[in-house]
């Protein structure tokens, strides 16, 4: 299914499904009060752990998905646990009975917490832990536990789940060049292990080529197909053609106009839950192949989404610290953003995964010292000598361009939303956001966020073995 609702309280937890998209698995296991729910990109045919410790349901959990979101119900309490990237956001709120709610979708709680919806201004599309007043966010890479049978929604303990590094040292750049490599392609191959046929989005620059250029050597066999979107104002078709062609993949170039895009942009916002200009800049590119790509059955897309942040792709101004603080800060702000929220694919069968943002990547990239991202001018220099070995020179070596400025999507948010002026802009996404979310905008059915109880195929009854033998 395409999400999940709980309804926690004393005695009780209730489930309900958010669309049946076939993106992304729903593992429910129950037994009396106890419940565990798992929402993910499951990759391991391996059963959770029982008569278990937590710790060991957050190992399983990060060892068996590619990206997912949990919530373990036991002994009056609830523990929220997310992966290291937010990629499968998870919220939880107090309904106006005070019923504790667990969702993957905060719109989904909207009409339960007994007021109307309070959305963030157009100016600032957050609100402190989340996009709506009252519901908050579970933080990347944390676990947050909370009493079920509350007034509150204060946490009774936040912690830390993967180690990153804390601080970078690599300084030396051999080392550092193959950490990057090696966590690279682990990345890719676990992510694209067992694959008939994978999709990569191609730009033809280094992120998404070298993506490419690694599922091709991982998925022997299998089928590799290459997919560019360009639009009216600017594309890379040329150099992501030129690539795909000696990679051997089947490709397709799709142009992505103005008109498309203003129908897009509802089911964009109430997908994603953001309002925020710039992360929709990023990700209409995406929905759009996404919306191509639907209905023809559970497909697997592989993205380079994600290396700007972790290796400085927009360069940095003053010293190496004001680098390395300024590729933090980014990587904490995105995780934040709903930019990898899944509903919008998962509603359209289809899972993205993002090889840059797994532990293995996000561990190398944040271990080495910005002298090493940003050297003798160049912006990712690590990454792009990492990628020397496995891309021609001319494309690991190629100038950056901006996720969403091949495709000048500035100019096509101005063409969708009737003005240049991004003021103008900022305040029509709000407008769309407020009828979506607060004055019954276009159908949720329309988006992939229907609701319905879970089905026996996704939801299993614990026996007296199961969960209440798993520790808290």
């Amino acid at each position: 299914m395409a999400g999940f609702l709980l309804r926690c309280q004393s005695g009780s937890v209730e489930c309900e499904s958010l669309g049946s998209g076939r993106g992304l698995g729903t593992l429910v296991l129950r037994h009396g009060a106890d419940a565990l729910v798992v929402h993910g990109d499951r990759l391991l045919d391996e059963n959770p752990p029982e008569h278990a410790p937590l710790d060991e349901l957050l190992a399983w959990t990060a060892r068996s998905h590619t990206r997912y979101c949990a919530v373990l119900v036991r002994g009056g309490r609830a523990t929220l646990w997310s992966d290291i990237g937010a990629t499968v956001p998870l919220h939880y709120a107090r309904a106006a009975d005070d019923t504790l709610l667990v969702s993957t979708s905060a719109g989904a709680m909207l009409p339960l917490l007994g007021s109307e919806p309070v959305l963030g201004s157009a100016e600032q599309a957050l609100l402190p832990g989340g996009r709506f007043a009252g519901v908050t966010a579970v933080p990347a890479n944390s676990a947050v536990t909370l009493v079920v049978d509350a007034y509150d929604t204060d946490a009774a303990s936040v912690r830390r789940l993967q180690r990153l590094p804390d601080k970078p040292d690599v300084t030396d750049p051999l080392e550092a060049v193959d950490s990057v490599r090696g966590a690279l392609r682990t990345s890719v191959a676990r992510m694209a292990a067992g694959l008939g046929e994978v999709g990569v989005m191609l730009s033809g620059g280094v992120d998404s080529s070298t993506v490419a250029a690694l599922a091709a050597r991982e998925t022997s066999g299998a089928d590799l197909r290459t997919y560019t979107v360009g639009t009216p104002f600017g594309d890379e078709f040329e150099q992501a053609a030129w690539l795909a062609e000696r990679l051997g993949s089947k490709h397709q170039e799709l142009l992505f106009g103005p008109d498309q895009l203003s129908e897009l942009l509802p089911g964009m916002i109430r997908s994603l839950e953001t309002w925020d200009l710039l992360t929709l800049q990023i990700a209409a590119p995406a929905c759009f192949l996404l919306n191509h790509l639907a209905g023809g059955g559970r497909q697997v897309l592989l993205s380079g989404y994600g290396a700007d942040l972790l290796f400085a792709g927009l360069g940095g101004t003053g010293g190496e610290a004001d680098i390395e603080r300024a590729v933090v800060a980014q990587t904490a702000a995105t995780a934040r953003s709903n930019e990898f929220s899944p509903a919008f694919a998962d509603a359209r069968d289809t899972v993205v995964r993002y090889p840059y943002w797994s532990r293995e990547v996000m561990g190398a990239a944040l271990g080495i010292r910005g002298r090493l991202k940003v050297r003798g001018g160049t912006a990712k220099w690590v990454l792009r000598s990492a990628a020397a070995s496995v891309l021609p020179e001319e494309v690991a070596w190629r100038p950056k361009r901006g996720i969403h400025e091949g495709t000048a999507m500035s100019r096509m948010f101005a063409a969708a939303l009737g003005s240049d002026d991004q003021r103008a802009q900022v305040e029509r996404l709000y407008a769309i956001a407020t009828s979506v979310f607060r004055d019954g905008g276009p159908a949720a059915r329309a988006t992939g966020t229907e609701t319905g109880t879970v089905s026996g195929t996704n939801e299993r009854e614990g026996s007296d073995e199961g969960l209440a033998g798993v520790a808290s």
